[in-house]
């Protein structure tokens, strides 16, 4: 099966054209003794022309392939079920929806611990936290749609130290003074960058200088991944220190 959902956009529109051509090619084949069928597929060869690629692979080829069986001239109708049953039996099997997997990565729902603040604090605190975990989400998700971002995110492994970022700020909330560029700045900057990137890629037609765009948005994009990598060492930092400082202690033990 052809999961169009991770097709770059190169490959759809070539997916696309490739199929108003198949069907300008069929068209030629048929004009000439099937002039009904030859409509149905000269039909569908205009519409495909100014929709979607998805749409066209999906919809547009299926339904004008059923149409053309069912014009067909001195073809049984038993003859015209079991084609019809094959093209929607090879829409399913080849271009069919794929069921999205229901979590991205493996998560628990997270508990804020809320010890040390008043209820005003914690309010304040849970609708940052709140709008930070759906932000994380949100940039994985938009991570996974091309090739190019899923090997940043695979990369970089952004999203696990973003999660790192999130898990530590639930369970001590008073770090947020420390992860406030992580935030404030890195995640929201990546977000808005990743939605304008995908705003590029479904133009129907990239010319040079959106490549070179884009192409700058994914190096901006590492860097953002570093930063938040460096965000999530300076929150757990303390724990290194303490780990650092028992490790000593045991040490100096070991040599009385």
């Amino acid at each position: 099966m052809f999961d169009l959902e991770k097709l770059s956009k190169k490959e759809l529109r070539r997916g696309k054209w490739l199929t108003i051509l198949a069907l300008f090619i069929g068209v030629g084949a048929i004009s000439p003794v099937q002039a009904a069928a030859s409509s149905a597929l000269t039909a569908g060869l205009l519409v495909a022309i100014f929709v979607a690629p998805k749409t066209v692979l999906r919809w547009i080829l299926p339904l004008a392939l059923i149409a053309a069986t069912w014009s067909f001239s001195g073809v049984s109708w038993l003859l015209q079920i079991v084609l019809t049953v094959a093209v929607i039996g090879a829409r399913q099997v080849l271009v069919g929806h794929v069921k999205a997997p229901t979590k991205l990565t493996t998560q628990t729902k997270l508990k804020i611990n809320g010890q040390g603040l008043n209820k005003r604090d914690l309010t304040v605190f849970k609708a940052v936290f709140n709008r930070t975990n759906d932000s994380v989400t949100h940039v994985e998700q938009l991570l996974t749609e091309t090739n190019g971002l899923r090997k940043i995110a695979t990369e970089t492994e952004v999203i696990r130290y973003a999660r790192g970022v999130v898990k530590e700020l639930a369970d001590d909330p008073t770090q947020l003074t420390d992860a406030d560029d992580f935030v404030y700045t890195h995640l929201p900057n990546m977000e808005k960058i990743l939605m304008t990137y995908h705003d590029i890629i479904s133009h129907e037609m990239i010319d040079e200088s959106d490549k070179q765009q884009l192409a700058a948005a994914r190096d901006v994009l590492r860097q953002l991944a570093d930063q938040i990598q460096q965000d999530y060492r300076r929150i757990t930092r303390d724990d290194i220190t303490s780990l650092q400082d028992q490790l000593d202690t045991a040490k100096r033990t070991m040599r009385k």
